[in-house]
């Protein structure tokens, strides 16, 4: 008997021990609810049908990095609590401008003769569920749903047949914008226009997430169905197969003469439907709610807040960010 207890005993401690397989999607998360500097960061492959939220834990580091593993699956299972961006803060977040032939007819702008690329700043990054914060100067906020490209190891001077071997996978993001910086013509736009990184780089105008699927499970990420809804309104709705440039393209051209970091976060336009090119525009306001869904990934949700005033602002921003105590099903925002 003493025997067969230890014969079971190394078995289960093979089992906990092997690798059960790769992931194919991961999510960063926290197992308590708060902001991520105050949380033990995990990386995990959610786990479908469970609710609550429940992933099977990757192998990382304590700031929930992952860069150079295998994803490989640990028999670890653990609560979601609070879901983060599927990235740690990348080293740059850039952007892709008039991508969709519906973005170009709309703002009767000219089609680029090649990817045109812009960046956000490091402090535009954020996560899943929490709030975009526009200061008062921001008079026209908009939102961009836009499919983003996470690239998973340093490149430069790639061809367009070498370009997925940059990627890791794909993930949602909200390239949030300050129109009045980009075009000043309108009354009340403080400064000038033309400022596309300013525009597009304030801090909490970059939502990304929730969940990251890699390029083995998605190719090149064309034929994925994107739509934007703000407050249950849809405002975008396209397949990713209509971007002017896509995925391999975007990534050569980047990395030309450039060196593109792992970790660098790439959203790759946004498709007609911004509130800006309305009649009368619908720029975002105080307790709207922004959803971005693309099919086989998921639903990034984020909430929007507008302080009125410089003091109110203040205090927003030293505020915690993060929803706390979510109680609804994290498991509806992973495809």
């Amino acid at each position: 008997m003493a025997r067969f207890f230890l014969v079971l005993s190394f078995a289960l401690v093979a089992t906990s021990c092997a690798s059960i397989g790769q992931a194919s999607r991961l999510i960063r998360f926290c197992e308590e609810t708060g902001p991520e500097d105050a949380c033990n960061i995990l990386v995990g492959e959610p786990m479908k049908g469970t609710n609550p939220l429940m992933a099977r834990v990757i192998k990382s580091n304590s700031n929930g990095e992952y860069w150079g593993s295998n994803l490989d699956l640990t028999s670890e299972i653990r609560q979601v609590r609070t879901l983060l961006a599927p990235v740690p803060q990348p080293p740059v977040i850039l952007g892709i401008g008039l991508n969709y032939w519906g973005h170009i007819n709309a703002t009767h702008l000219d089609p680029p003769k090649t990817p045109s690329v812009f960046s956000k700043w490091r402090h535009s990054y954020n996560h899943p569920l929490h709030k975009v914060i526009i200061p008062p100067m921001s008079s026209r906020p908009d939102y961009e749903g836009e499919l983003a490209i996470v690239i998973g190891k340093t490149c430069k001077d790639v061809t367009e047949d070498e370009a997925l071997d940059c990627v890791l996978g794909y993930t949602v993001c909200n390239d949030v914008s300050a129109r009045c910086y980009q075009n000043d013509k309108e009354a009340g736009c403080p400064g000038n226009g033309g400022q596309f990184s300013f525009s597009k780089g304030l801090d909490t105008h970059g939502p990304i997430g929730p969940v990251l699927v890699t390029k083995e499970s998605l190719g090149d990420a064309s034929g994925l169905h994107l739509s934007t809804r703000v407050n249950g309104e849809l405002r975008q709705n396209v397949s990713t197969s209509e971007l002017i440039y896509g995925v391999k393209k975007i990534v050569s051209f980047i990395s030309t003469a450039t060196t593109i970091d792992q970790g660098t976060v790439i959203c790759s336009g946004t498709p007609d439907g911004v509130g800006d090119t309305f009649n009368p525009p619908k720029y975002l306001n105080d307790g709207d709610i922004v959803e971005i869904t693309i099919s086989q990934i998921g639903t990034l949700k984020n909430f929007i807040s507008r302080p009125n005033g410089t003091e109110a602002y203040k205090k927003a921003t030293t505020a915690v960010t993060g929803v706390t105590g979510l109680s609804e099903d994290l498991g509806q925002y992973i495809a």
